[in-house]
């Protein structure tokens, strides 16, 4: 977990100022042993203070749970993009694939109340043995 300043893309998502404080996390996600997802979150600063990795990584309720009820943040909506892309060399390594094998790149903004944006997520699914599934409601 690293505070960063906000990027084009990152502050375009989350509708801010190129330069502003955001958080950013990377996270695997594992199913049977087995690396799937390569998570790369950016949060709204202002909304998740004191934010820790010991609190991201502790228990096993969603970190949208974790949102809720530690920081106040209820997540209403949802708006994702997909499409196929090929493994960098470092997402590779991480989700145990050669570089270039076929990834699903999943970006998602995730809104709040008055439709804000606080979070941007961009998540590499290795889907050679599993699929995507999403139920945001």
């Amino acid at each position: 977990m690293l505070d960063q300043e906000a990027g084009a893309g990152v502050a375009a998502a989350l509708g801010m100022a190129v330069g502003e404080p955001v958080i950013y996390v990377e996270r695997l996600l594992r199913f049977n042993g087995e690396t799937v997802v390569f998570d790369q979150i950016h949060l709204v600063t202002d909304l998740f203070a004191g934010l820790t990795l010991e609190s991201l990584s502790g228990g096993d309720r969603s970190l949208y749970s974790l949102f809720e009820n530690t920081y106040g943040v209820r997540m209403i909506h949802a708006e994702e993009h997909l499409r196929a892309v090929a493994a960098d060399p470092y997402s590779a390594g991480l989700l145990g694939v050669q570089p270039g094998a076929p990834l699903l790149l999943v970006e998602r903004t995730a809104y709040t109340y008055g439709n804000k944006p606080v979070e941007w997520r961009r998540g590499l699914y290795c889907t050679n043995r599993h699929y995507y599934r999403n139920d945001l409601g």
